[in-house]
């Protein structure tokens, strides 16, 4: 997973660019005859008639960015990619803006961007116009921004609130791309659009299989690595929360690396230690899964899907069933993460969604980070709203399931406006979270 476009991330913990939800800027006033809080409600035909206009303005040729189905980058690329982004953070903390610039424009030009992931596309235009407006450039900030733009940018709140963006915020071009990006991106907004439900268990029956904790394989990940005692003598919320913060500090996360094979525990966590090396969200979910199953608990991985089909970017986390609160508990190995109520009431996934739709209030862990760095609460939110459109989790919860030997079947949860895609066999959908979310 890439939980925001990595330039983003490695600017802000250098003190750069504040990531969504870590200040609040003020509204930015439209030009006269624009729409009062956003200037785009109009029709596509509209919005081209804008993008040329605002290319006229800029100076700047706008264009559909190449690459945007290539795939993620080779490993040497993305070494690379991860070098220069180092090299960038660390100008940018200095305020050598210049030479960050000079680092991003020299990706840019290469032959190798058309191949690079689309987040890495758009954050590196985004991180030029950061830098452009930083500089004082603001006709190369707002034709830098509508690249990113172009190659797919849709975070509304990063958008809106990055200081950086503050010398150019009344420009006409910057608010004809906040409307595109509002429209595009504003996660909270969509999600609370497809907050329905519907019962149809009766015409979606599915089966879930959970694996023994006396499966040989469970068994030999048990003592192999003393999990009853990294679980500790607790009641089951404290022994689960152990297990993942245990999972959260053996490996790191790098959703740009390639996946082990086999995808099982005990060949993750080996791989891992001996070359020091780290594993997507994915893999992180499917230790925890395999951890809690070795211990008797009744758990699986979720992926948490957005609503755009064509958004690489999805998050896995995993759900253990607890017997004492009756329900399916939200725990993020990436992160570190979990949700509780005001009360401190631990909270299952349906509940982190409910409350966000609802507006109602969700503390997260005070621990949470990303690979040690502290993780803002607004942006976890902001993040994990666009990633809780839709859910998908393997009917049988096993050992060595994600491997890429196994024949695998899903189910996925949806609500009511998302129709199923056609001739997809591997996946039962549904639009009931009784049925996905019932009692194991």
């Amino acid at each position: 997973m890439n939980k925001i476009p990595i330039l983003l991330s490695l600017r802000a913990a250098a003190g750069g660019v504040l990531l969504s939800g870590r200040s609040k800027s003020n509204t930015p006033t439209p030009p006269a005859g624009a729409n009062a809080e956003y200037p785009l409600r109009t029709s596509e035909r509209q919005i081209v008639k804008r993008m040329l206009w605002l290319s006229l303005l800029t100076g700047a040729l706008f264009f559909p960015m190449r690459g945007l189905a290539a795939s993620d980058a080779a490993p040497a690329l993305a070494a690379k990619i991860q070098s220069e982004d180092v090299m960038v953070a660390s100008q940018f903390k200095e305020n050598n803006i210049a030479e960050a610039m000079r680092i991003l424009e020299q990706r840019v030009a290469s032959e190798d961007f058309s191949t690079l992931d689309p987040d890495i596309q758009s954050s590196s235009f985004y991180n030029l116009a950061c830098g452009a407006s930083r500089l004082g450039r603001p006709r190369e900030a707002v034709a830098y921004l509508g690249m990113a733009v172009g190659s797919g940018f849709k975070d509304f709140a990063q958008f809106k609130s990055d200081t950086d963006l503050d010398p150019i915020r009344n420009d006409p071009g910057f608010l004809v791309l906040l409307g595109i990006v509002h429209v595009r991106g504003d996660y909270l907004s969509l999600l609370r659009n497809h907050g329905d439900y519907a019962d149809d268990a009766g015409t979606n029956p599915v089966t879930f299989i959970y694996q023994s904790k006396e499966d040989p394989d469970l068994t030999r990940f048990r003592k192999i690595w003393k999990l009853e005692s990294l679980a500790g003598t607790g009641d089951d919320t404290a022994r689960v929360l152990n297990l993942m913060h245990w999972v959260h500090t053996q490996v790191r996360h790098d959703g740009n690396s390639t996946i082990p094979e086999p995808r099982n525990a005990l060949h993750l966590l080996e791989v891992c230690q001996r070359e020091g090396r780290g594993i997507n969200c994915r893999m992180m979910a499917t230790i925890l899964n395999e951890a809690c199953l070795a211990l008797g608990y009744k758990s699986r991985h979720i992926t948490c899907l957005p609503l755009d089909k064509k958004d690489p970017d999805c998050h896995v986390i995993t759900a253990v069933w607890l017997e004492t609160p009756q329900k399916w508990i939200y725990l993020d190995p990436t992160f570190d993460a979990y949700f509780t109520d005001p009360q401190g009431t631990l909270l299952s996934i349906p509940e982190v969604r409910l409350r966000m739709i609802k507006g109602e209030p969700l503390v997260l862990s005070k621990n949470a980070n990303h690979n040690g760095d502290k993780e803002d609460p607004a942006d976890y939110l902001g993040y994990m709203a666009k990633n809780l459109m839709k859910f998908q989790c393997p009917r049988q919860s096993s050992f060595g399931y994600e491997s890429s030997n196994t024949n695998k079947a899903y189910v996925e949860l949806d609500d009511v406006s998302i129709a199923p895609p056609k001739n997809d066999r591997d996946t039962a959908y549904t639009h009931d979270p009784g049925l996905f979310w019932a009692r194991p």
